[in-house]
């Protein structure tokens, strides 16, 4: 309370014989309430003083006749108003439990006394605080996960945020946000920079709620990558490739005229992957070699046919030989065996008969066929596989291509005159990839 002592020592005696003579005793304190606005620790105080109902409990006081004088009243409330006031010692960042103080100013309360019937009892007021309410706590990186796009080292991150985050504030930034690979850290805050803390926690704050972490790192995870081994493949990948590329051969099997297909089997893959990683081809290419079965088409000849043919007679004659010696053989043996040894001959001759048979059916469907091998390349191939509407998990896709003007030239052959898109041999195959992904090395699981 801020008072003169001198003049508080002349106005006590006086005051003393006017209260006696009638006059009011009034302690404004009566009139003072104290409004809290905010949360435990951020809460705000605002201090009023009632003065019109001091001035109606107190009527003939201030010399008003009758509740409804309103011109008096507001006199009266005007004069309290500019001689008697106060305000608090502290007002904001309140918590339960601080006490605060209303320090009136008394300074020129002998000026109303003076004027009306009325003794002021102003002393200072201490107020403790209570019943505030407290801030709900969350962790602002519960509502939030990362999401990336682009490969690696090349992706880069973005903050999703949860519509359920409980404060209109949802701001987050990622740092590093680009050049990111599988294994990179990051580091998420919530805000743009520290310094923004407190501004941060005064605006959740008026929302209810206070957060308990403004920093948090990730470890980056899920990025798509290109793939460096075959092993890196998922199956589902492997597979989708796979049943992707028979498709397509099968649509290029409905178009032959000359040939038709007897056979198609999936022997392995090769994948080519740069040296240099500035290779102008691709970062990949997951190479899928099959071995295709057709029949022998009308016309066609095998180069080996005629040294096969060369070389039957000499080997007729040879078996010719070797069979008459037997026969001889087994005529002299056959003397001295037993009824029930002929007839273990006999069964056993019958077997071996049934087991040539079977030995010239095989080799007429062998001379029936022919057998050539074909590819499909799946280019910067990618793990992992998060587009699974797509039918393959690679930038582009290549087959084989030829060109056949006065000659066929390219991933295709001719016997006869029939066309055979793909290579005799699995060697040829093998050059022609490395001719298409240079500079590259190579795993296989295609067993030889």
């Amino acid at each position: 309370m801020k008072t003169n002592f001198l003049k508080a020592l002349t106005v006590l005696p006086l005051a003393a014989v006017l209260v006696s003579c009638g006059r009011a005793a009034i302690d404004p304190n009566d009139y003072l309430e104290v409004k809290y606005d905010g949360l435990d620790t951020v809460a705000r105080a605002n201090a009023t003083v009632d003065y019109k109902q001091m001035v109606m409990d107190n009527l003939k006081a201030f010399g008003i006749k009758d509740e409804d004088d309103d011109h008096d009243i507001d006199r009266a409330v005007t004069k309290l108003k500019k001689y008697l006031g106060g305000e608090l010692d502290k007002t904001s960042q309140l918590s339960n439990g601080d006490t605060i103080t209303f320090e009136w100013n008394d300074d020129k309360v002998e000026k109303l006394e003076k004027k009306y019937k009325i003794k002021l009892k102003v002393e200072d007021k201490e107020i403790k605080v209570t019943d505030l309410e407290e801030a709900k706590e969350f962790n602002p990186f519960d509502y939030i996960t990362l999401e990336y796009n682009g490969v690696g080292p090349d992706a880069y991150a973005k903050v999703k945020v949860d519509s359920s985050l409980p404060v209109s504030y949802d701001y987050f930034k990622v740092t590093p946000s680009s050049g990111l690979s599988n294994g990179d850290k990051v580091t998420v805050t919530f805000g743009s920079s520290k310094s923004d803390e407190e501004y941060i926690k005064e605006d959740c704050f008026r929302q209810g709620y206070l957060p308990t972490l403004f920093e948090k790192e990730f470890k980056v995870e899920g990025v798509q990558s290109y793939i460096k081994k075959i092993d890196d493949v998922e199956k589902a990948s492997y597979d989708r490739m796979d049943k992707y590329a028979r498709k397509e051969f099968d649509k290029l099997a409905d178009s032959w005229e000359k040939k038709e297909l007897k056979d198609i089997e999936l022997i392995g893959v090769n994948l080519y992957t740069p040296k240099d990683e500035t290779a102008y081809w691709g970062k990949n290419a997951l190479c899928f070699v099959y071995k295709v079965t057709t029949n022998k088409p009308e016309g066609f000849k095998d180069d080996k046919e005629g040294e096969k043919a060369t070389e039957a007679p000499t080997e007729a004659a040879t078996e010719a030989k070797t069979e008459a010696e037997t026969t001889t053989a087994k005529a002299e043996d056959e003397k001295t065996t037993t009824t029930t040894a002929k007839d273990d001959k006999k069964s056993e001759t019958t077997t071996t008969t049934a087991k040539a048979d079977d030995k010239k059916d095989d080799k007429k469907a062998d001379k029936d066929s022919y057998t050539y091998y074909y590819f499909t390349s799946f280019v910067n191939v990618l793990t992992p596989d998060n587009n699974k509407d797509k039918e393959y998990p690679a930038s582009n896709v290549q087959k084989p291509e030829y060109i056949n003007f006065f000659g066929v030239s390219g991933d295709a052959f001719v016997k006869g005159n029939v066309l055979f898109e793909g290579f005799e041999t699995l060697d040829d195959l093998n050059k022609a990839m490395e001719t298409k992904y240079p500079k590259s090395k190579c795993e296989t699981n295609i067993k030889k």
